[in-house]
């Protein structure tokens, strides 16, 4: 590796634990997810020409994986027994309403393409952009989307978690973590270790990603819920998890991208500001169905974004992390399949106003 690039990332990785201190010093939630992510997005913007491929990220994945297995109960699934029905029609209607929007911005030719039901799916990421591109969108549009609904949806979530917290009064209940502090026994060492290489070797030996996080989810949860093994994992593991996460997702976007999307940025933003909006209408269901929990508990539960970032923003706040990772698991089950099934439905009989030249603008 060149002298350059070996400075670029001890700079990265600098800048991201500075990042890390100040907005903790502010008590912004979230800050181990939101200043590396930040951070990263300002090198990659700048041209630093860092990146991080797909597969450096399994152990990540396999982290989140197990950070579910720790919280698995009896109790937690009898939760979500109880609940089926409001926690599978939330997340239904979460798909129901990307599509509604993304039919609304193809026709209007507010984004080129079928850019649009590709890149407002709320999850599913890297399956949409092959289908999308597959099916003759333009690429970088649905990556830029996709990446700016995750900026927006943890932006969004650490801004309400601010204002709960501003707002004090008294919590319906205590703060909450499934993070392990202090001394970390040989045991769980062990048992995290061994999930975490379980989830990456076979998702490297399948060639499906997604394995690095339902393997250890599965196996962790079998073994933890029936107290055979324990399962917890140590919060400098997390803040390590979470800062890779916000790295990565910040080093994915690109310069070039976005100067040659830079005309559909106002489009863009407002369709996912409107799926968001769509997402905080469905609290509502939660807060009525799931009683005792508070609203920043429904919205990280609904929100359209990742794992990490809800559980990220929920640590040592007013938060039920167990119900917020009840809806957020069967929405990544629902997502992933149902949301290429239905944006393959609407691009098969929505046709758009408008299609995208040789330069990535869009002509009548």
């Amino acid at each position: 590796m060149p002298l350059k690039k070996i400075f670029l990332w001890a700079l990265l990785t600098a800048g991201a634990a500075v990042s890390v201190v100040l907005l903790r010093a502010l008590h912004v939630p979230g800050a181990v997810l939101l200043g590396p992510m930040l951070v990263a997005m300002g090198f990659a913007l700048s041209g630093a020409g860092l990146q991080l491929k797909p597969a450096i990220f399994l152990p990540v994945q396999a982290v989140l994986g197990c950070m579910v297995a720790s919280v698995v109960s009896w109790d937690l699934l009898k939760l979500i027994a109880d609940h089926w029905a409001v926690v599978l029609a939330v997340n239904v209607l979460s798909i129901a309403a990307a599509s509604v929007i993304a039919v609304v911005f193809t026709r209007r030719g507010w984004l080129p393409g079928q850019s649009a039901i590709w890149g407002l799916s709320p999850g599913a990421a890297s399956t949409m952009m092959m289908l999308g591109e597959q099916r003759g969108a333009d690429p970088r549009v649905i990556a830029l989307m996709q990446q700016l609904r995750i900026v927006c949806v943890t932006l969004t979530a650490i801004a309400v978690a601010g204002l709960a917290g501003a707002g004090g009064g008294p919590a319906a209940s205590p703060p909450a973590t499934v993070f392990l502090s202090g001394a970390v026994s040989l045991d769980v060492a062990a048992t995290l270790a061994g999930l975490i290489a379980v989830g990456v070797a076979v998702a490297m030996a399948t060639k499906w990603g997604q394995a690095a996080f339902w393997v250890p989810l599965i196996v962790g949860s079998g073994l933890h819920a029936a107290r055979l093994l324990a399962v917890e994992i140590p919060v400098v593991v997390a803040a390590v998890a979470f800062a890779f996460g916000g790295c990565y997702a910040g080093l994915r976007f690109n310069r070039r991208m976005l100067l040659d999307c830079l005309h559909l940025l106002p489009a863009m933003l407002f369709g996912i500001l409107l799926l968001i909006g769509s997402c905080i209408a469905l609290m509502w269901p939660i807060l009525r169905s799931f009683e005792g929990i508070d609203p920043l508990t429904a919205f990280l539960a609904i929100m359209p974004g990742g794992i990490d970032a809800a559980v990220a923003v929920a640590h040592g706040m007013q938060a039920s992390v167990p119900v917020i990772l009840a809806v957020q698991v069967t929405r990544l089950i629902v997502v992933t399949m149902l949301a290429p099934r239905m944006a393959r439905l609407v691009s098969r009989y929505c046709e758009p106003n408008q299609k995208v030249s040789g330069n990535g603008r869009t002509k009548s």
